[in-house]
C-alpha cells in the first residue's frame, strides 16, 4: 500500500456528529475550529496536504475503504487551508456542494477520537 496523500486523527468530535452521520454526512475541520460550528464538526490537528482531491482516489476511516466519487470545486482548497471538508456517503457521481467530497460506502455508526482517516491517490 502506498503512503497517503493526506493523514489525519481525529481529537475532539462536536456534538451533533452522530445526526450528521445519520444524514450520511461527516464535517471534517482542522484546529482551530470557529466555536459557532464546532458542534458539528468532527475536529483533527492541521496537517499538510499537498495534492489534489480527485475522484478514483481512496479514503479510509479506521482502514475502512471508500472510493471518492465526486469532488466539489473548493474542496482541495479548503483541505489545504482549513483541513476542512464535508464527506457524504452516497457515491453520487456530481458534488452536491463546493467543499464536499462524495464517497461509496457504507456510512461509519459513529467517529470517536483517537479515529484515523487517510486519503491515498489510488
Amino acid at each position: 500500500m502506498s503512503a497517503p496523500l493526506y493523514q489525519l486523527v481525529i481529537t475532539q468530535v462536536g456534538d451533533f456528529v452522530a445526526a450528521y452521520l445519520r444524514q450520511d454526512k461527516l464535517i471534517l475541520f482542522a484546529e482551530p475550529v470557529p466555536t459557532d460550528i464546532a458542534d458539528y464538526c468532527a475536529i483533527h490537528q492541521p496537517g499538510k496536504f499537498n495534492g489534489v482531491l480527485l475522484p478514483g482516489q481512496r479514503l479510509t476511516i479506521n482502514a475502512i475503504n471508500y472510493r471518492i466519487t465526486a469532488v466539489g470545486s473548493v474542496a482541495t482548497a479548503n483541505l489545504k487551508q482549513l483541513g476542512h471538508i464535508t464527506l457524504n456517503f452516497d457515491g453520487a457521481i456530481d458534488a452536491e456542494l463546493p467543499g464536499t467530497v462524495h464517497l461509496c460506502g457504507v456510512t461509519p455508526e459513529i467517529i470517536l477520537p483517537g479515529n484515523q482517516i487517510c486519503i491515498y491517490c489510488e
